[in-house]
């Protein structure tokens, strides 16, 4: 009986040896596991928000710059090295007016070896219009020569005849004279036949010829003005502007190298973050300030392109503009993309780029509490609050590069 009751003090002493041991490992657990969600910042190394409640400005604040209202591109029509240079960027310009010209030597060759070729062909359909108007002029005398013979017969004829009818004459001879007129009248009708055959036949290829040298004339005049592609004209008058190219650089065909500004108006064009491209839209407006005045102004014209993380957007003025305006100015405008509502908010700081406004340390008392919210829109200064937080309490805004592994932050003083 002392045995069983010692073997059971023994099951229940080892039963609560594992308990023990099972807690002591969960206490430590918890404390090393709450150590690592828990860091000590201090107050000087944070900064701190307090949560709002206010008339949100749904506003974007853009840096834009003037540019001419209408411009027309400098286009290279014709690839190769930079030869000379006629003009300078902002100089006035001509419709017409040369300001620079290129060389590619294989195309100077290439429209040579194609000239050659187009002026022997016109030669050799010049030598076939000679050729058929020489048959012309021959078909012209065979017709001359078949009329002549054929008059001759008949007044032969008609002579025997007379000296025939008058018994003066011999009837051979008056057989042999009717016979030769027959046979130059039939002559003459083959010869007019044949004749009227070819000339239908010249005429056609008379027009064909004629055709076919005006194409060539005209291939050859294009080939011949295709050689001005060198010379690089001003499409317009007026300003040229972005123009910068440099003696032996290499321009390709259809490239780019500048504009010429009509000078007839402004507009502005500004770079703007893409995490807008879908909230700017046509017709939104914004205002500018000038020497202490201030200017509507309105967007035209969305170029979608990103480049670097941003797009571009132009706009015109409403109605009056600054005064002594010139291209290249810059100005800050304020888009007003919506109505102004009211609703919460936090000052805007580094602490969005870590969390992509899906959370924020919320201050409470000597602590810092990591909170999930949700954000709306922003402009320049705040961010609205969606839901996550309430009017009142206070937000760390600074960078969470250090703390966005943490839970819980302990501030010290």
């Amino acid at each position: 009986m002392d045995t069983k009751i010692v073997k059971k003090k023994s099951k229940l002493k080892l039963i609560l040896i594992i308990v023990l041991s099972v807690l002591s490992i969960s206490v430590f657990g918890w404390y090393f596991l709450n150590q690592e969600r828990t860091y000590n910042v201090k107050l000087e190394d944070i900064q701190t928000d307090e949560v709002t409640n206010g008339k949100f400005e749904d506003m974007l604040m853009v840096t834009a710059q003037t540019q001419s209202l209408n411009s027309s591109l400098v286009n290279v029509l014709e690839g190769g090295a930079v030869k000379e240079i006629f003009a300078e960027d902002g100089q006035m310009v001509t419709k017409g007016q040369p300001i620079a010209r290129v060389y590619n030597p294989n195309t100077e060759f290439n429209y040579l070896n194609q000239e050659t070729g187009i002026m022997q062909q016109i030669s050799q359909m010049r030598s076939s219009l000679l050729e058929l108007k020489n048959q012309e002029f021959n078909q012209d005398k065979e017709l001359l020569q078949s009329q002549n013979d054929y008059n001759t017969a008949l007044q032969s004829f008609n002579l025997q005849k007379r000296l025939y009818d008058a018994e003066i004459g011999k009837k051979t001879d008056y057989d042999i004279a009717l016979q030769n007129l027959n046979y130059q009248k039939q002559r003459k009708v083959i010869v007019e036949k044949g004749a009227s055959s070819e000339k239908a036949s010249r005429n056609s290829q008379f027009s064909a010829i004629n055709s076919s040298i005006s194409q060539m004339e005209k291939s050859l005049n294009i080939l011949r003005s295709n050689k001005n592609n060198f010379l690089i004209m001003s499409p317009v008058s007026g300003r040229l502007s972005s123009f910068n190219i440099s003696l032996g650089q290499n321009l390709t065909s259809g490239e780019s190298i500048g504009k010429v500004d009509l000078m007839g108006g402004y507009k502005l064009i500004a770079k703007v973050d893409e995490y807008y491209i879908n909230k700017l839209i046509n017709g939104i407006k914004g205002s500018l300030e000038s020497n202490a005045k201030q200017f509507d102004v309105i967007i035209t014209k969305i170029l979608p392109e990103v480049k670097d993380g941003q797009f571009s957007v132009e706009l015109n003025f409403v109605d009056a503009k600054p005064e002594n305006l010139k291209i290249g100015m810059t100005f800050g405008v304020k888009l007003k993309l919506s109505a102004d509502t009211q609703s919460m908010m936090i000052p805007k700081g580094n602490f969005y780029k870590d969390t992509n406004g899906k959370w924020i340390f919320v201050v409470k008392g000597n602590k810092a509490e990591k909170r999930s919210i949700n954000l709306g829109r922003e402009n320049q200064m705040y961010y609205e609050v969606v839901s996550g937080l309430k009017q009142g309490e206070t937000v760390i805004t600074s960078d969470y590069t250090e703390l966005k592994k943490y839970e819980i932050l302990d501030i010290q003083k």
